[in-house]
């Protein structure tokens, strides 16, 4: 793909296609594949550093000094960026939001990760998170004044630079999927701010894959999901000239449950029983709840066990330490 934005090479690539043989077997329903971008490198391991790889480029052709980004207290996206730019010698700037806008008592997991690597950290509440996009405009402006070049990364780097880490990332498994034995029923992943899933479905459309592309909000209404899919391929179509795409894409909002960074007792034993079957790390925000949404599917009989999935396993692992797991394992 000639016409791709310039991009810095900080993922290990391409990330494995696994068989899941032993927790296919114990849910009794499709074989289940698990594309593991889990192992897209220590400490930046899992999907954002995909799509950071051409913010970042971006920013250093700018001769940026600072990036500004944003997320949740557990955020993966603003500790990958925090671990990047101390990679490429920028500073970053993160606006983590708390329920209270304070500081949280302890200092763990994503956060913990982001504060080691030299991320300056400012806490907002969620209704400042509301007008985050705002508030890092502001920032930014404030270091130019004093001199220093600042670039602001959107929440999750969800936007058409962004996508294109995940039109890539479809590319490669593509290619890995002379692997299964027929085509894939659906590639279920965890979804919030958008980017990955627009990325994924606009490479599948453009590719002809035929397989589903399953989008399992962890948070967000499936109307506010779809829209910022569709404003992200609106840029994209702006920028590039290309026509909309029309996927096989189906965005569900069935398995959000308490709501984001909130977990039932239910989906930590789904999480905790998957890794106990596979030895990988299923976190409770993200992994955790799309996996969990990718049982209640096996249960009602959605595939056949003639069929074969693909589980993205967009990594986040380090948020499962910040998590309460005593209901499953206390």
């Amino acid at each position: 793909m000639a016409d791709l934005p310039d991009r810095v090479r900080l993922a290990l690539l391409p990330t494995p296609l696994e068989r899941a043989d032993r927790l296919s077997a114990a849910w009794g329903g499709p074989t289940i594949w698990v594309k593991r971008d889990d192992l897209t490198g220590f400490g930046m391991s899992g999907n954002k550093v995909r799509k950071l790889e051409f913010h970042l480029a971006a920013a250093l052709a700018s001769g940026t000094d600072l990036v500004i980004t944003c997320g949740a207290i557990q955020s993966n996206h603003c500790r990958a960026t925090a671990l990047a730019a101390a990679r490429l010698g920028l500073r970053a700037s993160l606006f983590l939001r708390t329920p209270d806008g304070l500081p949280p008592p302890t200092v763990q997991g994503n956060h913990l990760l982001a504060r080691l690597a030299g991320a300056d950290v400012h806490f907002i509440d969620p209704d400042q998170y509301a007008n985050r996009d705002e508030i890092m405009a502001a920032a930014a402006s404030k270091h130019a004044e004093r001199g220093v070049r600042a670039s602001v990364i959107p929440e999750g780097a969800s936007d058409a630079l962004g996508m294109w880490g995940f039109v890539l990332a479809l590319r490669e498994l593509s290619e890995q999927l002379a692997l299964l034995p027929r085509p894939p029923a659906a590639v279920w992943h965890a979804a919030s701010s958008g980017g990955t899933t627009a990325g994924m479905a606009w490479a599948a459309f453009r590719l002809g894959l035929g397989t589903t592309i399953v989008a399992s909000s962890v948070g967000e209404p499936e109307g506010e999901l779809s829209g910022r899919v569709e404003d992200i391929w609106a840029e994209a179509c702006g920028l590039t000239g290309a026509s909309r795409p029309r996927p096989r894409l189906e965005i569900t909002d069935r398995y959000v449950g308490l709501g984001y960074g909130r977990s039932t007792d239910h989906e930590l034993a789904v999480a905790a029983e998957a890794t106990a079957l596979t030895g990988h790390l299923y976190d409770p925000t993200y992994t955790g709840k799309a996996l969990y949404g990718l049982r209640q599917e096996i249960l009602s009989g959605r595939f056949t066990p003639d069929e074969h999935i693909v589980f993205w396993h967009t990594g986040g692992g380090f948020a499962a330490f910040a998590h309460d797991w005593s209901a499953v394992v206390g």
